[in-house]
Order: structure tokens, then sequence, then C-alpha cells
């Protein structure tokens, strides 16, 4: 699917870049004056403003192929919100959302803050288990899944996105792990794992991936969201600014429809 370009070493925005959720709700008066009023729910949508500086060639090119392939305001692409945790229910591991196969999860453990919203996972197979989730990141995204975690005794896990792991060493101490990069070329979506050895039990908490190449503070998620396959250009034309040899600005504007 056609899908909006990451600029630099991976992200999608530049700041300042704006965000508005907008809604709409039908109402009928009634002869004796009452007003009934129901949400239209196919009409949600949000609207993008994105800001860019000191754009490379190859990057301004990027955006204007983008425009030119859908012809403007007309054919749609994906977009992903830079400021989503894109993963569903990051503190409610028992939801279908997360398969975490034979690997025993339990609620309630002490998490950074010192409230009871971590979850303790525990192996007690003789090989290593992971609990996953995927997503509909495309693989040739660059993006960033991190955790807390921390265990009792030493232990050893895996944080992986697709074929791509990084091994950390978890202590009794809480500390932020991630894995950073992108996933399977050409791949529709993205899955991402935390694996346990055998034996191992440890504590985590504030799963989240996101659409760029370093984690920023964790935002605590619900159903799955962020990733929005109906955006649409929102003017007709896209104006380029030359700035300086090899250099360009621009500001776009972009509307995706929510289902």
């Amino acid at each position: 699917m056609t899908r909006f370009p990451q600029i630099g070493s991976g992200s999608i925005a530049q700041y300042p870049f704006g965000r508005v959720r907008r809604w709409r709700s039908i109402t009928n008066q009634m002869e004796s004056g009452e007003l009934i009023r129901l949400a239209d729910n196919t009409t949600d949508e949000i609207a993008w403003r994105l800001s860019y500086e000191e754009l490379t060639d190859a990057e301004a090119s990027a955006l204007t192929d983008l425009f030119a392939s859908v012809n403007g305001r007309f054919g749609a692409f994906l977009f992903i919100d830079p400021m989503a945790n894109l993963l569903g229910w990051s503190e409610d591991l028992s939801r279908p959302d997360w398969q975490a196969g034979l690997l025993q999860i339990s609620a309630g453990a002490t998490d950074p803050l010192g409230t009871l919203r971590a979850w303790s996972l525990h192996n007690t197979a003789a090989g290593t288990l992971e609990i996953q989730q995927s997503i509909a990141m495309p693989g040739d995204y660059t993006g960033c899944f991190s955790a807390w975690m921390r265990s009792s005794t030493a232990a050893t896990v895996v944080l992986g996105r697709d074929a791509l792991a990084v091994s950390c060493a978890v202590g009794p101490v809480w500390k932020r792990f991630s894995v950073r990069g992108s996933g399977g070329a050409g791949a529709g979506q993205s899955t991402f794992s935390l694996s346990v050895a055998a034996g191992q039990a440890i504590d985590v908490w504030g799963l989240q991936a996101e659409a760029q190449p370093y984690a920023s503070q964790y935002k605590q998620s619900a159903s799955a969201t962020g990733i929005y396959g109906e955006t649409y250009f929102a003017d007709d034309e896209l104006r380029m600014v030359s700035t300086g040899v090899g250099r360009t600005s621009c500001e776009i504007r972009l509307t995706s429809r929510v289902h």
C-alpha cells in the first residue's frame, strides 16, 4: 500500500506539528421542540498540519512523488501518528491483541511509578517462550519497540521486531530497554515480541511501539490505533520552497478517516 514517507533517520514529522480530532453529530428537532442527537461515526477524522524545514533533495522528492502518485487530494495512502503508542492494550496483556502462548502472565505487579500496573511473566517451560503483538506498521518503516523490565534474579530477555532482536540483561532495578530499526523488507505488518528464557520470571511495564528511531515518553494505550490507511492530502497543491542549495521547506495538511 502507498504510504507517507519517513524523513531523516526515520521520523514522520518535525516539531511543531498539529493534530485535531473531529467528530460530527446529527441533530433532529421534533415538532415538540425536543432535540435528538446521535453521533455520526462514519465521518470521524483527524486533521494534520506538518511543517518541514531543511529537507534534503531526496526527502523533498519522496513527498512530491507521493503527492503525484495519489493525484493530489484524490488517492488514499497510509499515515502513522507520530505521537502514538501503536500497540493495543499496553497495560492489559490478557487481551487478544497479545499472543502469549504457554507463557504465564499475571497482572498487579508494582511498576516504576509505584502503582500496580505492571505484569509478571514466568516461563515454566523447558524452552524460550514469548509474548508478541502484530500491527500494520510496514516492515520498511523505521520503528522503536521499548519496555520497562526488572527481575529479582539476573535474567536475559530478548526484545524483537520481526528478525531484528536485542538481548537485554535484566536486573532488580527497573530499566527501560528498546530495539530500534526496520522490520521485514516489503512486509505489510510488523511483529513486536518479548522473549523469556526457560525458568526465568520478569516484571514488565510500559510496552510501546513507535514509528520513529528512538523511544519517547511512555503513553498508555487502549485498543490499537494510530495507523490510518485512509489518509488524504487536504490541498490541491504541494508548495515546496527552496531555502538553500539542497535544502527545502514545506507545509503539508492531511486528513485521516477514522473507522
